[in-house]
């Protein structure tokens, strides 16, 4: 059987000197660690890297457009942690007609704004409240010259691991999750 490919850009394991040698790949690592690793409250949508009709869509599926509301929604998605690392497991990378899209798994380790049981090593023996296997979506633009932008972030993530946590420390009450 015959079908129509292209090719990719495909990696195993964590941000590398070969993985920057890719400019889609370096330009997400810079984005990961310096914007969204760092914490995302605080932080304007404005001048971060994205296209003005950025979309992102969160692990429940709702879609939200426009780069000012999107930012908003991917803070509040973050807001529970007091801290979160995205540690790369693999990635796939193909062009499109403007730039890339790509596909990637990462672990995502937190901890949560209010202390409490649990933990798990993570990245360099930092213990952390939990970890959450997470893949991601990303449409990625040229925008002149070497300038890169996100126009598209998709979030698959299943948060019932963190929600526990949350219920347990006090940071929500069930019927919060019902409602």
């Amino acid at each position: 059987m015959s079908f129509p490919s292209q090719p990719a850009f495909i990696y195993e394991g964590g941000w590398s000197d070969e993985t920057r040698k890719h400019p889609a790949s370096k330009w997400l690592e810079n984005y990961t660690t310096k914007v969204i690793d760092t914490g995302l409250q605080g932080k304007s949508a404005d001048g971060i890297g994205h296209t003005k009709d950025w979309t992102y869509q969160k692990s429940t599926g709702e879609v939200i457009e426009g780069n000012e509301k999107a930012w908003k929604a991917l803070q509040e998605t973050y807001a529970p942690f007091k801290e979160h690392l995205h540690d790369p497991k693999h990635v796939a990378i193909w062009e499109t007609k403007d730039g890339w899209a790509m596909y990637g798994v990462a672990s995502v380790y937190y901890k949560l704004q209010v202390p409490g049981e649990g933990g798990v090593k993570g990245p360099h023996g930092k213990e952390w409240d939990g970890v959450s296997p997470g893949a991601f979506y990303f449409d990625i633009v040229k925008a002149g010259g070497d300038k890169l932008q996100l126009r598209r972030t998709n979030i698959f993530n299943d948060p019932s691991a963190a929600l526990v946590q949350m219920l347990k420390r006090g940071m929500l009450k069930p019927e919060q999750l019902m409602g």
